[in-house]
């Protein structure tokens, strides 16, 4: 396999993905000639649709064979692998050696950034769903300075070493700047509607032009208040996990049966309980400090299920708000005489008293019936990697 090329394409796939331009085949200009612009440039009329968008440019594919782009797009496998489908191939292509010397040109023309403020720049991928793998610029009103994209550009193709048609150059009917304002706004008129408990996610789509909002406490009333407010624009609502709890609802959630007999896997274990705030770890929960109004009803010992809302500070243990704590049952063996979070209580203040940050994350929890004793499997830890507790 030619791993130095794979590399490279790999690494242009994740560096991301804007990159942009199209140029000269047909460039809008009344008695202009193809290929061409006069003097001064009045108007970029439409060639085609594209994707739904209007290409007001094009390079022109002058180069019958293109033998650099070739060998920088080709990708060997060994025969034991499956070849990779086109579609993966022409994004990895385009991603890796279009949409890098569309980006350079725009910028040399634009300025570090300076498409923002004329209009947008992205790249789209057949894998992702696009109907062709395609760099992408769009302006809202173009000018002088597309010629001068296109001029860097069409010697590329020429030499071979770039492909003219999956650069599109297209009329936006939006800059990036105007999306990002826009985001703003939306944010503003959120703060009004926000719930103490609540949390959302907002972006615009730089594609669409449409406003994404991922929530858990805007009700359809509030929603249509958006909508209302911003009545030229396209709002999607997504409901991020279960709503918040109503006020004076609970948002502690009890278990359907306190006990039960069968050993549990999921969840993660109440390390400890303080004002307004708990402590979990366990198996299927990362160590955790949550703020959490119903904390003095929780006990040390309680195999939970976290619903955390907005986000985690960046710590160990990591810090937040919990939207919902479900108690799961009980682990009481048939044969026990004590409970799960009985004997969880019993291992967390021994193992409290040999740590040195004064908690433990129970990775698994076993009962020897035989020995009548139950078996710790802890994490992090001191040097041992269990604790024994007898079943009494």
């Amino acid at each position: 396999m030619n791993y130095k090329l794979s590399i490279i394409l790999c690494a242009a796939l994740l560096l991301g993905g804007c990159g942009t331009d199209a140029s000269p085949k047909n460039v809008a200009v009344e008695d202009s000639v193809e290929g061409s612009v006069g003097d001064s440039v009045e108007e970029w009329k439409t060639l085609k649709t594209v994707s739904g968008r209007e290409i007001i440019a094009e390079l022109k594919q002058t180069a019958q064979e293109t033998p650099k782009r070739d060998k920088s797009a080709t990708i060997e496998t060994p025969p034991e692998y499956e070849k990779p489908k086109k579609e993966l191939v022409e994004d990895l292509a385009v991603k890796a050696i279009e949409a890098p010397a569309a980006s350079q040109a725009v910028e040399e023309v634009y300025g570090e950034g300076g498409i923002r403020d004329v209009g947008v720049l992205f790249i789209e991928l057949q894998t992702r769903g696009a109907e062709q793998s395609g760099v992408w610029i769009g302006l809202k009103e173009p000018d002088e300075r597309v010629q001068q994209v296109l001029d860097l550009l069409q010697p590329k193709v020429d030499a071979g070493e770039i492909l003219a048609e999956p650069i599109y150059f297209f009329r936006s009917p939006h800059t990036e700047k105007e999306l990002y304002d826009l985001q703003d706004e939306v944010a503003e008129a959120l703060k009004g509607m926000e719930s103490e408990q609540g949390s959302y996610a907002l972006y615009v789509n730089i594609i669409t032009g449409e406003i994404e909002v991922s929530h858990d406490f805007l009700m359809p009333e509030q929603q249509e208040e958006l909508r209302q407010q911003f009545a030229d624009q396209t709002i999607n609502f997504t409901q991020n996990g279960r709503m918040v709890a109503a006020p004076g609802e609970s948002r502690l959630i009890s278990p359907d049966q306190i006990y039960t007999n069968t050993p549990l896997m999921d969840g993660g274990f109440i390390l400890s309980v303080s004002e307004g705030q708990f402590l979990v770890a366990g198996p299927d929960e990362t160590a955790a400090f949550y703020k959490f109004p119903e904390a003095d009803k929780l006990k040390v010992g309680l195999r939970v299920k976290v619903e955390a809302s907005g986000r985690m500070m960046e710590s160990y243990p990591s810090q937040g708000t919990a939207k919902f704590v479900e108690i799961l049952p009980d682990y009481k063996p048939v044969n026990a005489k004590l409970s799960e979070s009985q004997v969880v209580a019993k291992a967390l203040e021994i193992s409290g008293e040999r740590l040195s940050n004064g908690y433990v994350v129970i990775n698994e929890v076993i009962f020897d019936e035989n020995e009548k004793k139950w078996i710790f499997e802890l994490l992090p830890d001191d040097g041992e990697g269990t604790l024994e507790v007898a079943d009494e």
